[in-house]
Order: structure tokens, then C-alpha cells, then sequence
């Protein structure tokens, strides 16, 4: 049997991230949130998930520098990464995805939508097969 696949959920909006992590196990992953940078990266470092949700803006550490320390540690080079927020201006998109972000989603999500991004993601980056 194949070990469960960890999610990483970090958002510092209390009720988005309790909606996230409740359909990633819905899901059948194993998830892990923060709700803020710090603790965010802290978690990915120490856990190495297979995918992070990671907001752009919240306190601490940004999710921008999140994602440029997430992409500079080697043993996170096939962790999947999908940046979200509300905002949906063109240059936060484009900056995400230049830092290594796997694709962005824009809030609210469609949750159904965010996981098939993520499992189509963690095919072509980490090779991993449903």
C-alpha cells in the first residue's frame, strides 16, 4: 500500500484553510496547515509534503519569500507548489510563477478545480500516479 500523499495548507484565513484541509482529506491526504509564513515554512522543511497551498499575502513571511526558500532547498525540488490569492493582478501571477510556483489559483477556489490542479501537478512534477 502506498503511503498517503501529504498537503501542506498555508493561509492565515481561518475558514478557507479549515475548507482546504477538510476536502485534501476528503481526498485522502495527509494535511498539514499554518496559517501564517513562518510556520508555513517551518512545516515545509520539517515534513517535505508533496504539494503546498500557499496564500501571497500574510503575516510574517510573505508567501512569496515562502516559495523562493521552499525552491532554493534542494529536498523540496519536487514539491509541488500552487500559489493562491484573491488578488488576480497579472504582475502577482507572473511573479508567482517566475519563483517557481506549479500554477495559481485565484480565491475563493473552485475546491474541485484546486485538486484536480494539484493532482495533474503532482504527476508531471513529483510523477506520482492516482
Amino acid at each position: 500500500m502506498q503511503p498517503k500523499l501529504t498537503a501542506l495548507i498555508v493561509d492565515d484565513e481561518d475558514s478557507l484553510r479549515k475548507l482546504m484541509v477538510m476536502r485534501f482529506e476528503q481526498e485522502g491526504f495527509r494535511v498539514l496547515s499554518a496559517n501564517n509564513g513562518d510556520d508555513g515554512l517551518m512545516l515545509a522543511e520539517t515534513e517535505k509534503p508533496h504539494v503546498v497551498i500557499l496564500d501571497i499575502i500574510m503575516p510574517g513571511l510573505h508567501g512569496f519569500e515562502v516559495i523562493q526558500r521552499i525552491r532554493q532547498n534542494p529536498a523540496l525540488d519536487r514539491t509541488v507548489v500552487i500559489m493562491t490569492s484573491a488578488k488576480s493582478y497579472k504582475p502577482d501571477i507572473e511573479a508567482a510563477k517566475k519563483l517557481g510556483a506549479d500554477d495559481y489559483c485565484i480565491k475563493p477556489a473552485d475546491f474541485d478545480e484546486l485538486v484536480a490542479t494539484v493532482w495533474n501537478h503532482l504527476k508531471l512534477r513529483a510523477g506520482i500516479s492516482l
